[in-house]
């Protein structure tokens, strides 16, 4: 694996992540979230997001290499980020409406599901790009 793929994918996630997490949560759909009550936080506390990110990128970036099969690097990238987001979003989406109060639960479902659909694909695109396809 090479280690400039490596970092490079790492630092596309977390940049990826870090926009999309803010534009969304934090910008987009903040008035919804807060009439969701399910953040109870008022200031959140970047700096764990940040590193939760961090952690998640390096593993991300580890992974991918050991998922591509061949063909596309986009597809490829695309299907990963889709499959990766539905495994991390049925903890964010499922199993934080199982334990915390949601105002109206179809709304959190629908719209951090949607979240949890869309933004890993844009990350998985990044990171099979960076990879590109693997030489023979």
């Amino acid at each position: 694996m090479s280690t400039k793929r490596f970092v490079s994918a790492w630092v596309a996630y977390v940049v990826i992540t870090f926009v999309a997490a803010a534009g969304w949560h934090l910008g987009l759909f903040k008035t919804v979230y807060d009439n969701l009550g399910v953040f109870t936080r008022k200031e959140p506390i970047i700096w764990l997001g940040v590193l939760s990110m961090v952690l998640q990128g390096a593993i991300m970036a580890y992974l991918y290499p050991l998922f591509y099969r061949g063909g596309s690097p986009a597809r490829s990238g695309a299907w990963f980020g889709l499959l990766m987001g539905v495994f991390m979003g049925s903890n964010a989406v499922l199993g934080e409406a199982g334990k915390n109060e949601v105002g109206l639960l179809s709304t959190w479902i629908l719209l951090e599901g949607a979240f949890y659909v869309l933004w890993p694909v844009l990350f998985g695109l990044a990171i099979g790009l960076i990879y590109g396809k693997r030489r023979e």
